[in-house]
């Protein structure tokens, strides 16, 4: 019978202290890093979020992103970004009517940046899924089977519903085509 108690009672002080645990973890900040919302590591050298708030880009710059690509049509990261040494790119997509000579642009800008880049946009999840997964296709030689795959895991938000000619594009591009136009040398500036 003691030994009982002694079970019993142990096991209640496990359970207490595992359901404080959990409500402590419960209670701390989910974004404890200060890190933008849907923050992913794609690669060493790649990553995605959401617009990043001023604080956010000083907490990326800590965290090590040197480059940011912006994917949004009319926001700049000037403003969120002052203070910090983060090079800083604007490739404005439309999320609906994209086109080949932005996705080549951001591509070549990605290919040609200082690393670890970040991409965003609004959310993090269309522009830049798009943006991340044709990266993955040319640069990482990943297939369009993984690229999709990638494109549509939850984590990421991707909304196919409203923009199902993300996911056709990646299934229909050439990309060894693109890879060509994307590493092809610019024009001198004169």
């Amino acid at each position: 019978m003691i030994l009982h108690r002694y079970f019993c009672r142990t096991n209640f002080l496990l359970l207490i202290a595992l359901i404080s645990t959990g409500i402590l973890l419960f209670l701390s900040p989910v974004r404890a890093e200060n890190l933008p919302d849907n923050f992913h590591r794609v690669t060493p050298e790649l990553y995605r979020s959401s617009q990043p708030s001023a604080g956010q880009m000083h907490r990326l710059e800590e965290y090590g992103i040197r480059t940011v690509l912006n994917l949004r049509q009319w926001h700049s990261d000037r403003d969120e970004a002052q203070g910090t040494s983060l090079i800083l790119y604007h490739v404005p997509v439309n999320t609906a009517a994209f086109r080949e000579t932005e996705i080549e642009a951001a591509l070549r800008i990605l290919h040609r940046a200082v690393k670890p880049a970040l991409v965003h946009c609004w959310h993090g999840s269309d522009r830049t899924g798009l943006i991340i997964a044709l990266y993955r296709l040319v640069f990482d030689r990943v297939t369009k089977a993984d690229a999709l795959a990638e494109l549509r895991n939850p984590a990421h938000g991707h909304h196919e519903q409203f923009y199902p000619d993300i996911a056709r594009y990646i299934e229909t591009i050439d990309v060894d085509a693109l890879r060509q136009r994307v590493l092809k040398p610019s024009p001198p500036f004169r």
